[in-house]
């Protein structure tokens, strides 16, 4: 086992995603201290609502390309066909947001979704040229935008937008970028609509994707939310409860690290999830101890007034553990194109944490929503799990 953890995709790609979680880290602990909880709550709030947003506007494309696509040409043409229909769904979107007068998320939304992180373009650059270059375009990217965001947080005082402005100065090149790569791969518009027609039939798919994708986000986002709405302190109490989310979610690198590395092996065969799932859970437990070292480290000396959040933490990492359990479960049965059975488990899930946190805020405020998470990511993994033992079964006796 210790040499697979030495191969050089491992380090690399997962040298990456530390990297890139590092810089976001640094730049949140950097903000927590040098803004009141107020303002730092505000932050806190405008940037889960880009990350939700995102997820939706993506439409399921990052996990559709990453499990879906096979070929060359399936995964270059569900690439452009997924940037243009992003981009007509924004069209969309805008008179939504104008009347609510969020029309200025636009654009980090739709930087997001085909640029950034867990993106459009990321899963595309991941199956096309690999775990290694696909690296370097999350270090840079992220480098680029996590340096501005420190910027307006200090020499302009911005802090509600401060993950918000980024975007406007990002986008443009970026997209500039496509249009080059566009140019150099000679896209054969009789191919583009052959792809075109198989691409609209996996819209239905697609949109379970969307759901899934988005209602597994908003496990712990969900908290947030509620949070907003019950509080009469809400940003003071985002912002206790997104420093602690914030570390916790160091333990999400570890399944997206390998599992996006091994991804196509998981095409190919179920044999690899028992050894993944091994490798998995041992690095979130070291991972998960060393935190909360870390995070007790962190507030006695450098971040007091957090001190008495260290309960709270230990809840959300426990939750988180749980949810760190689950991608690989929920990666296969996407490859094995149980999409509505994924979406429902999701779906139910986190109607049922809804519920939870909500009746458990009025009994034990952060607390209550932090055990709601944790007790419906458990049941989640465990559902997930008998899923894909079963998915296993079947395949076996076939």
């Amino acid at each position: 086992m210790a040499k697979d953890f030495l191969n050089k995709k491992y380090i690399l790609y997962g040298s990456s995603i530390i990297f890139v979680r590092t810089l976001e880290m640094l730049v949140l602990f950097f903000a927590a201290h040098y803004l009141d909880k107020e303002n730092y709550g505000s932050l806190e709030y405008y940037k889960k609502v880009i990350e939700v947003g995102a997820s939706f506007l993506s439409f399921g494309f990052p996990a559709l390309i990453l499990s879906y696509t096979r070929g060359e040409n399936s995964k270059k043409y569900f690439y452009y066909l997924s940037l243009f229909f992003v981009l007509l769904l924004s069209f969309a979107l805008f008179p939504i947001l104008y009347h609510y007068r969020l029309q200025f998320l636009l654009i980090p939304l739709l930087f997001y979704a085909i640029f950034f992180t867990g993106g459009i373009t990321q899963s595309y650059l991941l199956v096309q040229w690999g775990s290694n270059k696909v690296s370097f375009y999350k270090m840079l990217i992220s480098l680029g935008f996590y340096l501005l965001v420190a910027v307006q947080v200090y020499y302009y005082h911005v802090s509600a937008f401060a993950f918000v402005y980024p975007s406007y100065f990002l986008l443009p090149p970026m997209l500039i970028g496509v249009g080059y790569l566009y140019k150099q791969q000679k896209i054969v518009v009789r191919k583009l609509k052959q792809y075109g027609r198989l691409f609209y039939r996996l819209l239905a798919s697609s949109f379970t994707l969307v759901v899934s994708n988005f209602a597994n986000l908003m496990f712990l986002y969900t908290d947030i939310f509620i949070i907003k709405l019950l509080s009469d302190q809400a940003n003071t109490d985002i912002a206790n409860y997104s420093f602690s989310l914030n570390i916790a979610n160091a333990l999400m690198l570890i399944p997206f690290t390998l599992v996006q590395v091994n991804i196509e092996k998981l095409k190919k065969s179920s044999s690899v999830i028992k050894k993944l799932n091994k490798k998995i859970t041992l690095l979130l437990i070291l991972t998960a101890l060393f935190l909360l070292v870390f995070y007790k480290l962190i507030v006695l000396y450098f971040l007091k007034k957090y001190a008495h959040t260290y309960i709270l933490f230990i809840i959300i990492t426990v939750a988180k553990a749980f949810q760190a359990m689950s991608p690989l479960y929920g990666t296969y049965m996407v490859i094995k194109k149980r999409f509505r059975k994924n979406l429902w488990i999701n779906l139910i899930m986190l109607f049922l944490n809804f519920i939870l946190s909500y009746v458990l805020y009025h009994k034990f405020r952060l607390y209550g929503v932090a055990v709601a998470s944790a007790l419906s990511l458990m049941v989640r993994y465990i559902i997930l799990v008998r899923f894909v033992k079963r998915i296993e079964n079947k395949n076996r006796h076939l």
